[in-house]
Protein backbone atom coordinates (compact mmCIF):
# COMPACT_ATOMS: atom_id res chain seq x y z
CA UNK A 1 0.00 0.00 0.00
CA UNK A 2 2.76 2.39 0.66
CA UNK A 3 4.41 1.79 -2.81
CA UNK A 4 1.03 2.18 -4.39
CA UNK A 5 -0.03 5.68 -2.41
CA UNK A 6 2.58 6.70 -0.47
CA UNK A 7 0.17 7.35 2.34
CA UNK A 8 0.65 6.74 5.65
CA UNK A 9 -3.19 7.04 6.45
CA UNK A 10 -4.12 4.13 3.40
CA UNK A 11 -1.05 1.50 4.68
CA UNK A 12 -3.05 2.13 8.42
CA UNK A 13 -6.52 1.44 6.62
CA UNK A 14 -5.36 -1.76 5.23
CA UNK A 15 -3.59 -3.22 7.84
CA UNK A 16 -6.41 -2.25 10.56
CA UNK A 17 -8.90 -4.36 8.18
CA UNK A 18 -10.19 -6.87 10.95
CA UNK A 19 -10.53 -3.81 13.18
CA UNK A 20 -12.85 -2.40 10.37
CA UNK A 21 -14.15 -5.86 9.86
CA UNK A 22 -15.27 -6.18 13.59
CA UNK A 23 -16.95 -2.43 13.44
CA UNK A 24 -18.88 -3.10 10.31
CA UNK A 25 -20.07 -6.59 10.65
CA UNK A 26 -18.69 -7.87 14.20
CA UNK A 27 -22.75 -8.17 15.32
CA UNK A 28 -24.39 -9.60 12.52
CA UNK A 29 -21.72 -12.34 12.32
CA UNK A 30 -22.20 -13.19 16.22
CA UNK A 31 -25.82 -13.93 15.36
CA UNK A 32 -25.24 -15.78 11.86
CA UNK A 33 -22.33 -17.79 13.96
CA UNK A 34 -24.96 -18.59 16.57
CA UNK A 35 -27.37 -19.64 13.81
CA UNK A 36 -25.64 -22.21 11.52
CA UNK A 37 -22.86 -24.76 12.01
CA UNK A 38 -19.85 -23.07 13.02
CA UNK A 39 -17.44 -25.60 11.53
CA UNK A 40 -18.82 -24.62 8.23
CA UNK A 41 -18.06 -21.19 8.69
CA UNK A 42 -14.45 -21.80 9.81
CA UNK A 43 -14.10 -24.07 6.19
CA UNK A 44 -15.90 -21.47 4.31
CA UNK A 45 -13.88 -18.33 5.48
CA UNK A 46 -10.61 -20.08 5.07
CA UNK A 47 -11.73 -21.03 1.48
CA UNK A 48 -12.41 -16.92 0.94
CA UNK A 49 -9.46 -15.93 2.38
CA UNK A 50 -7.54 -18.10 0.08
CA UNK A 51 -9.17 -16.94 -2.66
CA UNK A 52 -9.05 -13.46 -2.39
CA UNK A 53 -4.80 -13.57 -1.07
CA UNK A 54 -4.37 -15.59 -4.46
CA UNK A 55 -6.17 -13.23 -6.29
CA UNK A 56 -4.57 -10.53 -4.60
CA UNK A 57 -1.25 -12.04 -5.96
CA UNK A 58 -2.23 -12.56 -9.27
CA UNK A 59 -3.61 -9.42 -9.64
CA UNK A 60 0.12 -7.89 -8.63
CA UNK A 61 1.88 -10.24 -10.43
CA UNK A 62 -0.24 -8.84 -13.25
CA UNK A 63 0.74 -5.17 -12.54
CA UNK A 64 -2.99 -4.49 -12.03
CA UNK A 65 -2.76 -3.91 -8.47
CA UNK A 66 -4.64 -0.42 -7.46
CA UNK A 67 -5.25 1.26 -4.10
CA UNK A 68 -9.36 0.57 -4.16
CA UNK A 69 -8.33 -2.91 -5.26
CA UNK A 70 -5.84 -3.68 -2.26
CA UNK A 71 -8.58 -1.99 0.45
CA UNK A 72 -11.55 -4.27 -1.11
CA UNK A 73 -9.63 -7.45 -0.52
CA UNK A 74 -8.37 -6.71 2.84
CA UNK A 75 -11.55 -5.36 3.77
CA UNK A 76 -13.24 -9.17 2.50
CA UNK A 77 -10.37 -10.53 4.71
CA UNK A 78 -10.68 -8.70 7.33
CA UNK A 79 -14.64 -9.74 7.34
CA UNK A 80 -13.88 -13.06 7.10
CA UNK A 81 -11.52 -13.01 10.26
CA UNK A 82 -14.56 -11.66 12.12
CA UNK A 83 -16.62 -14.96 11.28
CA UNK A 84 -13.57 -17.06 11.71
CA UNK A 85 -12.46 -15.85 15.01
CA UNK A 86 -15.88 -15.96 16.33
CA UNK A 87 -16.53 -19.48 15.30
CA UNK A 88 -13.72 -20.65 16.33
CA UNK A 89 -14.73 -19.69 19.99
CA UNK A 90 -18.23 -21.77 19.30
CA UNK A 91 -15.79 -24.52 17.97
CA UNK A 92 -13.57 -24.57 21.16
CA UNK A 93 -17.03 -24.95 23.21
CA UNK A 94 -17.85 -27.95 21.13
CA UNK A 95 -14.84 -29.98 20.93
CA UNK A 96 -13.37 -29.25 24.70
CA UNK A 97 -14.59 -30.09 27.92
CA UNK A 98 -15.14 -27.26 30.54
CA UNK A 99 -11.69 -28.17 32.10
CA UNK A 100 -10.15 -28.34 28.86
CA UNK A 101 -11.00 -25.11 27.46
CA UNK A 102 -7.99 -22.98 29.16
CA UNK A 103 -5.54 -25.59 27.67
CA UNK A 104 -6.99 -25.51 24.26
CA UNK A 105 -7.32 -21.79 24.53
CA UNK A 106 -3.68 -21.44 25.60
CA UNK A 107 -2.39 -23.94 22.64
CA UNK A 108 -4.19 -21.77 19.61
CA UNK A 109 -2.75 -18.45 21.26
CA UNK A 110 0.31 -20.11 21.60
CA UNK A 111 -0.08 -20.98 17.49
CA UNK A 112 -1.09 -17.03 16.67
CA UNK A 113 1.79 -15.69 18.86
CA UNK A 114 3.93 -17.81 17.59
CA UNK A 115 3.13 -16.90 13.91
CA UNK A 116 3.19 -13.01 15.02
CA UNK A 117 6.95 -13.38 15.46
CA UNK A 118 7.32 -15.94 12.06
CA UNK A 119 5.03 -14.17 10.28
CA UNK A 120 7.42 -10.70 9.69
CA UNK A 121 10.55 -12.40 9.50
CA UNK A 122 9.28 -15.03 6.45
CA UNK A 123 7.85 -12.03 4.51
CA UNK A 124 11.13 -10.52 5.06
CA UNK A 125 13.09 -12.75 3.68
CA UNK A 126 10.89 -13.58 0.89
CA UNK A 127 10.32 -9.61 -0.09
CA UNK A 128 14.54 -9.46 -0.24
CA UNK A 129 15.10 -13.10 -2.13
CA UNK A 130 12.10 -11.89 -4.53
CA UNK A 131 9.61 -9.44 -4.71
CA UNK A 132 6.78 -8.54 -2.06
CA UNK A 133 4.37 -10.55 -4.44
CA UNK A 134 5.61 -13.81 -3.26
CA UNK A 135 4.54 -12.90 0.30
CA UNK A 136 1.27 -12.54 -0.77
CA UNK A 137 0.80 -15.93 -2.70
CA UNK A 138 2.18 -17.43 0.71
CA UNK A 139 -0.18 -15.96 2.88
CA UNK A 140 -2.77 -17.58 0.55
CA UNK A 141 -1.15 -20.49 0.86
CA UNK A 142 -1.16 -20.55 4.56
CA UNK A 143 -4.92 -20.20 4.52
CA UNK A 144 -4.92 -23.31 2.36
CA UNK A 145 -2.85 -24.97 5.11
CA UNK A 146 -5.70 -24.04 7.25
CA UNK A 147 -8.26 -25.31 5.59
CA UNK A 148 -6.55 -28.46 4.98
CA UNK A 149 -5.67 -28.98 9.07
CA UNK A 150 -9.57 -28.42 9.66
CA UNK A 151 -10.46 -31.37 7.26
CA UNK A 152 -8.09 -33.44 9.08
CA UNK A 153 -9.58 -32.70 12.35
CA UNK A 154 -12.70 -32.92 10.95
CA UNK A 155 -12.30 -36.87 11.12
CA UNK A 156 -12.33 -36.88 14.80
CA UNK A 157 -14.96 -34.20 14.86
CA UNK A 158 -17.96 -36.00 16.87
CA UNK A 159 -20.55 -34.07 14.50
CA UNK A 160 -22.73 -30.93 15.94
CA UNK A 161 -22.03 -30.99 19.37
CA UNK A 162 -24.88 -28.94 19.89
CA UNK A 163 -27.99 -27.24 17.75
CA UNK A 164 -27.84 -24.09 16.57
CA UNK A 165 -29.70 -21.86 18.32
CA UNK A 166 -33.70 -21.48 17.07
CA UNK A 167 -34.58 -18.35 15.36
CA UNK A 168 -36.60 -15.89 16.81
CA UNK A 169 -38.03 -14.74 13.28
CA UNK A 170 -36.64 -14.29 9.65
CA UNK A 171 -34.31 -11.71 8.18
CA UNK A 172 -33.47 -9.10 9.56
CA UNK A 173 -35.88 -8.09 12.55
CA UNK A 174 -35.24 -11.63 13.44
CA UNK A 175 -31.70 -11.04 13.35
CA UNK A 176 -32.01 -7.97 15.63
CA UNK A 177 -34.29 -9.85 18.22
CA UNK A 178 -31.51 -12.40 18.52
CA UNK A 179 -28.73 -9.72 18.85
CA UNK A 180 -30.83 -7.90 21.61
CA UNK A 181 -31.13 -11.39 23.25
CA UNK A 182 -27.34 -11.51 23.17
CA UNK A 183 -26.92 -8.31 24.50
CA UNK A 184 -30.05 -8.16 27.60
CA UNK A 185 -28.01 -11.67 29.05
CA UNK A 186 -24.69 -10.23 29.09
CA UNK A 187 -26.15 -7.29 30.95
CA UNK A 188 -27.90 -9.73 33.21
CA UNK A 189 -24.43 -11.90 34.51
CA UNK A 190 -22.19 -9.24 36.86
CA UNK A 191 -19.32 -10.72 36.34
CA UNK A 192 -19.82 -10.24 32.19
CA UNK A 193 -20.61 -6.76 32.58
CA UNK A 194 -17.96 -6.16 34.95
CA UNK A 195 -15.29 -7.88 33.13
CA UNK A 196 -16.48 -5.80 29.71
CA UNK A 197 -16.37 -2.34 31.55
CA UNK A 198 -12.84 -3.20 32.57
CA UNK A 199 -12.01 -4.26 29.61
CA UNK A 200 -13.06 -1.77 27.56
CA UNK A 201 -10.97 0.63 29.92
CA UNK A 202 -8.17 -1.35 29.42
CA UNK A 203 -8.70 -1.24 25.68
CA UNK A 204 -9.02 2.68 26.02
CA UNK A 205 -5.60 3.11 27.82
CA UNK A 206 -3.59 0.57 25.68
CA UNK A 207 -4.26 2.04 22.85
CA UNK A 208 -0.78 3.96 24.11
CA UNK A 209 0.99 0.75 22.77
CA UNK A 210 0.79 2.44 19.26
CA UNK A 211 3.64 4.87 20.64
CA UNK A 212 6.46 2.46 21.76
CA UNK A 213 8.01 2.26 18.17
CA UNK A 214 7.62 6.36 18.17
CA UNK A 215 9.33 6.33 21.89
CA UNK A 216 11.88 4.10 20.76
CA UNK A 217 13.00 5.91 17.59
CA UNK A 218 12.34 9.72 18.45
CA UNK A 219 12.64 9.80 22.19
CA UNK A 220 15.25 7.53 23.20
CA UNK A 221 16.94 7.72 19.59
CA UNK A 222 17.50 3.80 19.63
CA UNK A 223 18.81 2.17 15.87
CA UNK A 224 16.49 0.50 13.67
CA UNK A 225 17.52 -2.68 14.59
CA UNK A 226 17.46 -2.35 18.43
CA UNK A 227 13.24 -0.56 17.67
CA UNK A 228 13.24 -3.76 15.82
CA UNK A 229 14.09 -5.80 19.09
CA UNK A 230 12.44 -3.66 20.68
CA UNK A 231 9.13 -5.31 19.49
CA UNK A 232 10.41 -8.92 19.05
CA UNK A 233 10.63 -8.91 22.55
CA UNK A 234 6.56 -8.23 22.70
CA UNK A 235 6.37 -11.18 20.77
CA UNK A 236 8.01 -13.22 22.89
CA UNK A 237 6.34 -12.22 25.80
CA UNK A 238 3.21 -13.21 24.04
CA UNK A 239 4.60 -17.00 23.65
CA UNK A 240 5.39 -16.80 27.22
CA UNK A 241 1.86 -15.82 28.17
CA UNK A 242 0.01 -18.67 25.97
CA UNK A 243 2.75 -20.53 27.24
CA UNK A 244 1.93 -20.06 31.41
CA UNK A 245 -1.98 -18.92 31.16
CA UNK A 246 -2.90 -22.38 31.89
CA UNK A 247 -0.58 -23.40 35.02
CA UNK A 248 -1.51 -19.70 36.44
CA UNK A 249 -5.37 -20.25 35.95
CA UNK A 250 -4.71 -23.89 38.07
CA UNK A 251 -2.63 -22.15 40.78
CA UNK A 252 -4.41 -19.16 41.58
CA UNK A 253 -7.95 -19.47 39.96
CA UNK A 254 -9.27 -17.51 36.37
CA UNK A 255 -10.69 -14.61 38.14
CA UNK A 256 -8.08 -13.60 39.95
CA UNK A 257 -5.47 -14.21 37.37
CA UNK A 258 -7.30 -12.15 35.22
CA UNK A 259 -7.51 -9.26 37.54
CA UNK A 260 -3.74 -9.76 38.52
CA UNK A 261 -2.76 -9.88 34.43
CA UNK A 262 -4.03 -6.46 34.49
CA UNK A 263 -2.53 -5.06 37.14
CA UNK A 264 0.60 -6.57 35.68
CA UNK A 265 -0.41 -5.03 32.35
CA UNK A 266 -0.10 -1.22 33.97
CA UNK A 267 2.56 -1.80 35.58
CA UNK A 268 4.24 -3.11 32.95
CA UNK A 269 2.99 0.25 30.68
CA UNK A 270 3.78 2.70 33.17
CA UNK A 271 7.47 1.34 33.88
CA UNK A 272 7.82 2.24 30.09
CA UNK A 273 7.74 5.80 31.13
CA UNK A 274 10.73 5.39 33.03
CA UNK A 275 12.69 3.00 30.50
CA UNK A 276 15.98 4.65 29.47
CA UNK A 277 17.27 2.64 27.25
CA UNK A 278 16.53 0.05 25.28
CA UNK A 279 17.12 -3.38 27.46
CA UNK A 280 14.97 -1.67 30.27
CA UNK A 281 11.90 -0.59 27.16
CA UNK A 282 12.28 -4.48 25.81
CA UNK A 283 11.86 -5.54 29.28
CA UNK A 284 8.72 -3.49 30.34
CA UNK A 285 6.75 -4.67 26.36
CA UNK A 286 7.75 -8.37 27.34
CA UNK A 287 6.26 -7.77 30.60
CA UNK A 288 3.02 -6.10 29.08
CA UNK A 289 2.74 -8.31 26.12
CA UNK A 290 2.88 -11.41 28.93
CA UNK A 291 0.34 -9.81 31.17
CA UNK A 292 -2.13 -9.21 27.89
CA UNK A 293 -2.31 -12.10 26.15
CA UNK A 294 -2.55 -13.91 30.14
CA UNK A 295 -5.20 -11.91 30.76
CA UNK A 296 -7.17 -11.70 27.09
CA UNK A 297 -7.11 -15.57 26.74
CA UNK A 298 -8.49 -16.38 30.22
CA UNK A 299 -11.27 -13.66 29.81
CA UNK A 300 -11.92 -15.43 26.42
CA UNK A 301 -11.87 -18.75 28.37
CA UNK A 302 -14.51 -17.23 30.96
CA UNK A 303 -16.99 -16.39 28.43
CA UNK A 304 -17.05 -19.96 26.45
CA UNK A 305 -17.94 -21.44 29.93
CA UNK A 306 -20.53 -18.95 31.39
CA UNK A 307 -21.99 -17.87 28.02
CA UNK A 308 -24.98 -21.12 27.00
CA UNK A 309 -24.03 -22.20 23.46
CA UNK A 310 -26.70 -21.08 21.77
CA UNK A 311 -25.75 -17.72 22.25
CA UNK A 312 -21.94 -17.82 22.60
CA UNK A 313 -21.61 -16.47 18.83
CA UNK A 314 -23.11 -13.31 19.29
CA UNK A 315 -21.87 -12.31 22.61
CA UNK A 316 -18.33 -13.14 21.61
CA UNK A 317 -18.63 -10.75 18.72
CA UNK A 318 -20.57 -8.41 20.83
CA UNK A 319 -17.68 -7.53 23.58
CA UNK A 320 -15.27 -7.95 20.87
CA UNK A 321 -17.24 -5.03 18.97
CA UNK A 322 -17.02 -2.81 22.34
CA UNK A 323 -13.76 -3.61 22.36
CA UNK A 324 -12.53 -2.35 19.42
CA UNK A 325 -14.42 0.53 19.10
CA UNK A 326 -12.60 2.61 21.73
CA UNK A 327 -9.81 1.78 20.66
CA UNK A 328 -9.49 4.37 17.59
CA UNK A 329 -10.53 7.03 20.46
CA UNK A 330 -7.75 6.00 22.77
CA UNK A 331 -5.49 6.40 19.57
CA UNK A 332 -6.38 9.70 19.34
CA UNK A 333 -6.27 10.98 22.83
CA UNK A 334 -2.65 8.86 23.58
CA UNK A 335 -2.10 10.97 19.93
CA UNK A 336 -2.81 14.30 21.25
CA UNK A 337 -1.76 14.07 24.39
CA UNK A 338 1.80 13.09 23.34
CA UNK A 339 1.86 16.19 20.54
CA UNK A 340 0.49 18.96 23.94
CA UNK A 341 3.31 17.80 26.31
CA UNK A 342 5.83 18.62 23.11
CA UNK A 343 6.23 14.72 21.66
CA UNK A 344 7.13 13.42 25.18
CA UNK A 345 5.03 10.08 25.42
CA UNK A 346 6.27 9.39 28.92
CA UNK A 347 3.26 11.29 30.84
CA UNK A 348 1.13 9.00 28.54
CA UNK A 349 2.36 6.03 29.60
CA UNK A 350 2.40 6.64 33.53
CA UNK A 351 -1.08 7.78 33.11
CA UNK A 352 -2.69 4.69 30.82
CA UNK A 353 -0.98 2.60 33.34
CA UNK A 354 -2.18 4.11 36.56
CA UNK A 355 -5.89 4.29 35.00
CA UNK A 356 -5.61 0.37 34.14
CA UNK A 357 -4.58 -0.47 37.44
CA UNK A 358 -7.09 1.35 39.06
CA UNK A 359 -9.68 0.11 36.51
CA UNK A 360 -8.24 -3.75 37.20
CA UNK A 361 -9.04 -2.86 41.20
CA UNK A 362 -12.41 -1.36 40.72
CA UNK A 363 -13.69 -4.61 38.89
CA UNK A 364 -12.04 -7.00 41.71
CA UNK A 365 -13.79 -4.76 44.72
CA UNK A 366 -16.87 -4.49 42.20
CA UNK A 367 -17.32 -7.99 42.41
CA UNK A 368 -15.16 -10.42 40.89
CA UNK A 369 -13.63 -10.76 44.24
CA UNK A 370 -16.71 -13.19 45.33
CA UNK A 371 -16.56 -14.31 41.52
CA UNK A 372 -13.07 -15.38 42.11
CA UNK A 373 -13.62 -17.33 45.10
CA UNK A 374 -14.59 -20.71 43.38
CA UNK A 375 -11.36 -20.47 41.65
CA UNK A 376 -12.34 -18.83 38.71
CA UNK A 377 -16.32 -19.30 38.43
CA UNK A 378 -15.54 -22.35 35.66
CA UNK A 379 -18.42 -24.50 37.96
CA UNK A 380 -21.27 -21.75 37.96
CA UNK A 381 -23.75 -21.19 35.51
CA UNK A 382 -25.73 -17.56 35.45
CA UNK A 383 -28.43 -19.20 33.73
CA UNK A 384 -29.04 -22.55 33.02
CA UNK A 385 -27.41 -24.12 29.78
CA UNK A 386 -29.20 -25.95 27.16
CA UNK A 387 -29.32 -29.18 27.51
CA UNK A 388 -26.77 -31.00 24.81
CA UNK A 389 -27.25 -34.59 23.28
CA UNK A 390 -24.65 -37.37 24.11
CA UNK A 391 -21.38 -37.12 22.53
CA UNK A 392 -19.87 -40.41 21.07
CA UNK A 393 -16.53 -41.24 22.05
CA UNK A 394 -13.36 -40.05 19.99
CA UNK A 395 -10.57 -41.95 19.35
CA UNK A 396 -7.17 -40.48 20.79
CA UNK A 397 -6.56 -36.94 21.86
CA UNK A 398 -8.88 -34.25 20.53
CA UNK A 399 -6.34 -31.77 18.16
CA UNK A 400 -7.20 -28.17 18.50
CA UNK A 401 -9.10 -26.37 15.82
CA UNK A 402 -8.17 -24.17 13.19
CA UNK A 403 -6.08 -21.43 12.35
CA UNK A 404 -6.52 -18.55 15.39
CA UNK A 405 -6.38 -15.61 13.09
Amino acid sequence: MLDLSRSPLVSALSAASVTVGYLVVGLPAGVLVDRVDPWRVLVLTDALRAAAFAALFGFAAAGLLAVWLVLAIAFVAGACSVFSQTALAVVVRDLFPAAGLIRANSLLELASQLSLVAGPAVVGVLAAVGSISLALLADAMTFVVSLLSLFAVGRWRPGRAAPPARRTGRGWRGMGADLRAGLRYVASVRVLVILTAVQMVVNLCLAVEKLIVFYARDTLALTPSLVAVVVAAGGAGGVAGALSASRLAGWIGEIRLIVTAIVAAGVAIAAMSAAGSAPSLMAANCAYTWALVVASLVNRTQRQRIVPRAMLGRVTSGVRVLFLAVDPIGVVIAGAATSALGGDPRPVFLAAGAIIVVAAVAGWLAGLRTAGQDGGGARRRASPRPRRPARPRRPGRAPGAGRAS
